[in-house]
């Protein structure tokens, strides 16, 4: 099993000096994250990956802290470790005194593997339960839309073993990344075209949470993935957690499948279909998504520019995955902050 959150208990608490600091300190992020957030959701939700028996583990939830800050502040493995050594509000954050070992930055390699993509998604769910607990009204409308994410590959290293302009399977057969493909935004001659995978979110309209998250190869069409997206937020947070759902023009033809679901269907329609615009236009609510929609654009922006959004850190979907739904509840928990602290000032 792994030591209590008592038996790591930060001792800066007892040093005056540096009890000063954090107080000095109040409106850093992690500081506010660490008085705001109930943590003990962590330990509920990865018990099952650790054994009653043997030498105790690393405490988790100082791993998934540790996670936590290199996606806020776009580290790698080894810099995370080394600035967490060093950095008093980092120790603070994750529970480490002043006077204990730092983690070898493997550890988090090692943590990721063993709890897995499948209790990274209860982790995304259960902030967004901690969001509702803050007294945070999360809606039942709903905007989806995809980003480009580049592989972990080095592309010029494949290039070598291309054997003339129609090989169109030089990087697939050279790649270190076998489960990455490429993709095409538009379907324009022109249009931007990329080697690696696609993230595929759903984003609450109101608070701009994002609220369900897949991460596909970037072949994957973006339609194919509107209903995954309802129905995996569905699957967490029950049948009534999405009732509207919006979307670009990229993900028009799921009516009938929405509406079994009893959602309503508000993606927009293309150009040519006339009669559906017209009838969509007339309807407020899909008025209202519609003009919230950009707000996806700059959830994504913030995610390339600031969490390492732009490329995986790592080969394989599933580890990408993990990257994305660790760099959504970095975003996630960012937003949480903003729309609850005020209440509290």
């Amino acid at each position: 099993m792994f030591k209590s959150q008592e038996s790591f208990t930060n001792s800066m608490f007892g040093n005056y000096a540096l009890g000063s600091i954090i107080n000095r300190h109040q409106n850093h992020l992690l500081i506010k994250l660490n008085n705001l957030i109930d943590w003990s959701f962590v330990e509920e939700e990865v018990a099952d990956h650790y054994s009653s028996k043997g030498q105790n583990a690393i405490h988790p939830l100082q791993m998934f802290k540790l996670l936590l800050i290199q996606s806020l502040y776009e580290l790698s493995d080894r810099d995370t470790c080394e600035q967490a050594d060093t950095n008093i509000i980092y120790r603070y954050f994750i529970g480490l005194g002043m006077t204990e070992n730092m983690y070898h930055w493997t550890d988090l390699g090692n943590f990721r593997d063993r709890i897995g993509p499948e209790s990274f998604e209860r982790l995304f769910y259960r902030v967004l339960d901690e969001a509702e607990r803050l007294g945070i009204d999360i809606s039942n409308k709903r905007n989806a839309d995809s980003t480009d994410i580049k592989a972990n590959v080095d592309i010029s290293r494949c290039v070598k073993d291309k054997q003339d302009d129609n090989d169109h399977s030089w990087i697939d057969r050279n790649t270190t990344d076998p489960e990455a493909r490429c993709g095409k935004k538009g379907s324009k001659p022109n249009s931007k075209r990329w080697y690696g995978y696609k993230g595929h979110i759903n984003q609450e309209t109101e608070t701009e949470l994002v609220t369900s998250v897949i991460t596909t190869s970037a072949s994957a069409t973006d339609e194919s993935q509107l209903v995954p997206l309802v129905d995996k937020e569905r699957d967490f947070r029950g049948e009534e957690a999405v009732r509207k759902q919006g979307g670009d023009k990229a993900y028009v033809g799921h009516t009938e499948e929405l509406s079994e679901r009893g959602v309503l269907d508000y993606v927009i329609p293309r150009d040519n279909m006339t009669k559906e615009l017209d009838i969509k236009n007339r309807n407020n609510h899909y008025r209202h998504l519609k003009r919230r929609r950009p707000k996806i654009e700059r959830k994504f922006a913030e995610g390339k520019k600031h969490h390492h959004l732009r490329q995986a850190r790592y080969r394989g979907r599933w580890k990408v995955h993990i990257q994305n739904l660790l760099t959504f509840i970095a975003i996630n928990l960012k937003r949480i902050i903003r729309l609850v602290m005020p209440r509290f000032t």
